[in-house]
């Protein structure tokens, strides 16, 4: 064999055997890599064979991590881990190209982090919403988005203006999961971007048909409520006029409650459009008005406006109210006086309006109530002690199927603005018509109260001291009516000290009482009141027992009102 055939076999031996050691290495540093280091992984988000399970892994790398810092994502381990991770997995996500499977395992882990970082992914999840597509991207972004928001990391716009268009196309009629739609209703909510009041404005535009269910559901109970609920968040008052509308169109009456709400938020901006509505000044809202069909619209307006509880609203009713053209328009706009202020004009009003129903009068309203049954009921908002014989008088002339009712509304009116020297009275008339049982739980103990404190405000006041159990009634009864009696005869020393029970006293019947005794002492409105109110309301949402909050919303609201110049 010739040398030079020699070195040439030699030549290729050689560099197959360096070929072979150099393979050989490269498998041993492949082996080497540490599996349970987030970057190896990181690194494999780049391998479209390796993605799914790189994302999964990740995933449980983050897992881990919060929990070994006790759920702490400001802990060093895990933002340790997000500096590491979070990037990648979001360019991974807006890249796209993805398999349903790696997509939504991506989206779950960058929206559990709550990291500032993953805005591109988040909003990519958003803008590409399609019902049956992405259901479960749009849902965990939404969490996130929220999530965000509430620490107030939620600064990038591209996100906070691709939630709302994604609210403003889904329609919950098109998808399956309602969770989906109760995450990007509340994700709105919580981010309540300044931007989004003149789209929520907008949203308010479109007719509602009552008789498609698809239109109640997707226009009224999501898209509109929802805006009228992002509306009262952010106090947007260039959303008066549209809310107003709402409140006067028939086929929107599913919402008139939420409008109602969102305009005591803005009193300033609401008052006048009601007024001009009730007194013929604004054309266009009073042509609204007349057109709610069976004359329903001062009945409406009046209920609305009086919720905001101002003096320029009290004044059109009370001008209103000798021109009302029908007995459930007179009896709204009286009963609805009752909200404001307790004055001489408003009970001459009320009782002036009483003494123009005949006896069995029926309303136009849900349930068909007697009239004069309504008007004693709210009497006792009054807190007019000198009202007592005119209630007891009155249930007991009452006759006929009138009676019942009455006996209902106007015990319950007496037994709150009793007198000492009036329990008497008071006694008979409940002794004619309870058992002995119902005189026990609903009456005895107020009685006893009324008696023992006399015109001792400060009496009253400490009664909310005492436990107040589930069963039997008796101390709600007792404590209902200390309230009510603190109201009659206590000053400013007295509200004071009536804020101070707030936050002990939990039973919803009596902390109603409560805040209206507030509310009854401070006729020029109380910001200080409506903070404590508000803060119970919110400790109780919180803890997942808002039962009967909103009337306590309510009572804050007219609070604040009545306290803006």
């Amino acid at each position: 064999m010739k040398r030079g055939t020699l070195r040439s076999i030699a030549a290729r031996s050689l560099r197959a055997a360096t070929f072979a050691l150099l393979a050989g290495a490269t498998v041993q540093l492949a082996g080497c890599a540490d599996e349970n280091d987030p970057k190896t992984w990181v690194k494999r988000l780049d391998e479209p064979a390796q993605r799914s399970a790189a994302a999964k892994r990740l995933s449980q790398f983050f897992d881990d991590a919060m929990t070994k810092a006790n759920k702490n994502r400001e802990d060093p381990i895990v933002t340790g881990l997000l500096n590491d991770v979070v990037e990648p997995m979001t360019k991974v996500y807006v890249a796209g190209n993805l398999d349903d499977k790696t997509r939504k395992e991506l989206m779950k882990s960058l929206a559990d982090m709550r990291d500032p970082r993953t805005a591109p992914a988040l909003a990519k999840a958003f803008n590409d919403f399609e019902p049956g597509k992405n259901d479960d991207d749009v849902k965990f972004a939404a969490q996130a988005a929220g999530g965000l928001a509430k620490q107030g990391k939620l600064t990038d716009t591209t996100v906070v203006d691709a939630l709302w268009g994604c609210f403003a196309k889904l329609q919950p009629t098109k998808v399956k999961s309602i969770n989906l739609v109760k995450d990007v209703h509340d994700a709105v909510l919580v981010v309540k971007h300044p931007s989004y009041g003149p789209k929520a404005v907008d949203k308010l535009a479109p007719p509602i048909d009552p008789d498609n269910a698809d239109s109640v559901t997707d226009q009224a109970e999501f898209w509109q409520k929802t805006s009228i609920q992002v509306l009262k968040e952010l106090k947007f008052e260039p959303a008066a006029r549209a809310l107003v509308k709402v409140v006067l169109t028939p086929t929107k009456g599913m919402l008139r409650g939420a409008a109602n709400s969102a305009l005591m938020n803005i009193p300033k901006a609401s008052e006048p459009l009601f007024v001009g509505a009730i007194n013929g000044s604004d054309a266009e809202l009073a042509k609204m008005l007349k057109e709610i069909p069976d004359k329903a619209g001062m009945a409406v307006a009046a209920d609305a406006v009086s919720w905001i509880s101002r003096p320029a609203g009290r004044d059109a009713l009370l001008a209103a109210l000798p021109n009302a053209d029908n007995d459930t328009n007179r009896t709204v706009i009286a009963q609805s006086l009752t909200r404001y202020p307790a004055d001489q004009k408003i009970q001459d009003a009320l009782l002036a309006t009483y003494k123009k129903l005949p006896p069995g009068t029926r309303l136009k309203a849900p349930g068909d109530p007697f009239g004069r049954p309504v008007l004693v009921q709210v009497g006792a908002s009054l807190y007019d002690a000198g009202l007592t014989d005119w209630v007891v008088h009155e249930v007991s002339s009452s006759k006929g199927d009138e009676a019942g009712s009455m006996q209902v509304f106007g015990i319950e009116a007496a037994i709150k603005l009793m007198t000492k020297g009036q329990v008497p009275a008071v006694t008979a008339l409940v002794s004619k018509v309870w058992a002995p049982k119902e005189q026990e739980e609903n009456f005895k103990s107020a009685g006893a109260i009324a008696t023992q404190c006399g015109q001792d405000a400060a009496c009253y006041v400490k009664v909310l001291d005492d436990p107040i159990p589930t069963t039997p009634r008796t101390q709600a009864t007792k404590a209902v009516k200390a309230c009510w009696m603190a109201a009659m005869y206590g000053k400013d020393d007295t509200k004071q000290a009536l804020l101070g029970k707030i936050d002990k006293v939990r039973d919803p019947g009596v902390r109603l009482a409560l805040v209206e005794a507030i509310d009854h002492l401070a006729p020029k409105g109380d910001t200080a009141a409506a903070a404590a109110i508000e803060k119970i309301v919110d400790a109780d949402e919180a803890s997942g027992n808002a039962g009967g909050d909103d009337a306590l919303v309510k009572v804050a609201q007219r609070l604040r009102a009545r306290a803006m110049p």
